[in-house]
């Protein structure tokens, strides 16, 4: 990140504007902040190096998991097959990661 951006003094700002984003793109299945992600959030404006792997990997199981209870779900009506069935999953990970691992 640029030097500019960590010599306004407005650390909160970009602390929250991280937490924002996380909870909406990467950690969280619902639009709502997340506890969980302020810690992230404060220790990368800190320039405090952690690992997001774990956490954007967990996101892509429950994509996953949602994606196969939905199509569990589906294959117990007898008609499954009719074109009134639709298959919609919210997927909230990159959506190239998800279908990868499907």
């Amino acid at each position: 990140m640029d030097e500019e951006i960590y010599d306004t003094g407005n650390e909160i700002e970009h602390e929250a504007f991280l937490a924002l984003w996380f909870s909406r793109f990467v950690l969280s299945p619902y639009n709502l902040v997340v506890k969980s992600v302020f810690p992230i959030a404060i220790r990368l404006v800190r320039r405090t190096r952690i690992a997001l792997a774990p956490a954007v990997l967990a996101s892509i199981y429950k994509d996953l998991t949602s994606f196969k209870e939905k199509i569990v779900a589906l294959t117990k009506f007898d008609n499954w097959a009719d074109e009134d069935n639709e298959l919609a999953v919210t997927i909230r990970s990159p959506f190239q990661l998800v279908q990868i691992w499907a």
